[in-house]
């Protein structure tokens, strides 16, 4: 899992509080680096061949579910499809977030891995921007950072949480194991005032996160099939 440390600063201004930053430490403030993954064998080849494959089928293949049912068979997807390991074992350095095919192709991942491939999944599948976000959170025993993917509903109504430590996709009050401490989509940092999201920053704080979107911008080409599979099922659902 990832050694994160932050620390929230709140400042008094006037009448009201604010949120005047967010101060981090480890993988959050590092900046762009380049991994190289160890060496894979003619095996593990023919494995990332697969679970790249079953990836796409389950793009194409999920396409007209409702929003719950794609929630349910890309968590599901990715919990049994990918192994844990820690970014040092896998890409030789403290912190790598990693694209969902870099992910497929090892076969494994960490917290991050497993939560990012699931938001840019559900994306792919047509879940609206707002609706998604990553959220750190910290283990209530251990302390030990963590990260998953939420899910909002509806605006202000309750997220619900993908994990790989659990395979239930239980709301957020149903997880007392999990102590919410930030979230962060496309644009903005968010801070969890009850279920609400409130923007208090912008992702230049997470130049990791920043570098993977571009990656994901550029790369996205050989998956044009997928992305207007994508459109078309949001046009579908427009219509009906």
């Amino acid at each position: 899992m990832i050694g994160l440390h932050f620390f929230v600063l709140l400042l008094l201004a006037r009448r009201r509080q604010v949120l005047a930053g967010l101060l981090f430490s480890s993988g959050l403030i590092l900046g762009t680096a380049h991994a190289t993954p160890h060496p894979t064998t003619g095996h593990d080849d023919k494995q990332a061949s697969q679970h790249l494959h079953d990836w796409q089928s389950l793009l194409k293949h999920s396409m007209q579910l409702s929003d719950a049912e794609k929630l349910q068979v890309v968590n599901a997807f990715f919990n049994s499809q990918i192994r844990y390991g820690e970014d040092q074992d896998l890409w030789e350095q403290s912190d790598y977030w990693a694209s969902p095919w870099e992910t497929l192709e090892l076969g494994a991942g960490d917290c991050e891995d497993f939560a990012l491939a699931k938001y840019f999944t559900l994306r792919l599948l047509g879940i609206s921007e707002e609706q998604l976000r990553l959220v750190y959170t910290t283990l209530s025993q251990t302390k030990q950072a963590h990260m998953v993917l939420g899910y909002w509903p509806e605006a202000g109504g309750e997220p619900v949480l993908l994990d790989n430590l659990d395979p239930q996709i239980l709301p957020l009050a149903q997880r007392q194991d999990l102590q919410m401490q930030f979230a962060f989509g496309a644009r903005h940092l968010y801070r969890l005032d009850r279920n609400h999201l409130l923007a208090v920053g912008s992702i230049e704080l997470l130049p990791s996160w920043q570098a993977l979107l571009m990656k994901m911008k550029h790369a996205l080409l050989p998956f044009t099939p997928s992305i207007q599979l994508a459109a078309e099922g949001r046009r579908l659902r427009r219509n009906s």
